[in-house]
């Protein structure tokens, strides 16, 4: 008997490659008739410095920034979440998190919600960002407790184009 995925985390950044991520989410969540969680984790070092008030300093974060930047990830979830159940799959979770995408993704999240595989996209990030700090699907990989699958193609299993 083959094994059944029940819980599946996906982890969205708003890059091209999560959104094929979370179709092929969607996909295999329905084939497996399994919970879907739909995450996405903002980090505050994302908006430092950005909004009204720069003459505070070095370091500074805008709560007002902050807080709409929550918001619009909290309509994308949600738009992810209504295509999941279109398509469906009866148990969807979203949820927008403050934290640490790496770790986060790799073991906070999947224990939380006792997830048996996690699917991301191969990257989001553009190269200096990945030189500098690594890639976020190279840590999970490396670091999660349950199985992880890495989504490098669309629908018809093509590469994305270069």
């Amino acid at each position: 008997m083959t094994k059944r995925y029940e819980r599946i985390l996906v982890g969205v950044d708003g890059s091209r490659q999560s959104k094929r991520t979370v179709e092929k989410a969607i996909a295999v969540a329905e084939r497996n008739d399994a919970e879907l969680i739909i995450v996405t984790i903002m980090s505050g070092g994302d908006y430092v410095g950005i909004g009204q008030n720069t003459q505070v300093g070095f370091g500074y974060v805008d709560q007002e920034v902050m807080d709409e930047a929550r918001q619009q990830w909290e309509h994308t979830v949600d738009e992810y979440r209504q295509k999941a159940q279109d398509a469906g799959v009866k148990q969807v979770v979203t949820s927008v998190f403050y934290g640490h995408a790496k770790v986060d993704l790799a073991k906070t999240l999947p224990q939380e919600y006792q997830a048996d595989l996690i699917m991301l996209g191969a990257t989001g990030a553009n190269v200096v960002e990945r030189m500098l700090m690594g890639s976020t699907a190279s840590y999970v990989v490396a670091n999660a407790s349950c199985d992880v699958l890495i989504v490098r193609t669309d629908m018809q299993n093509h590469a994305k184009a270069k």
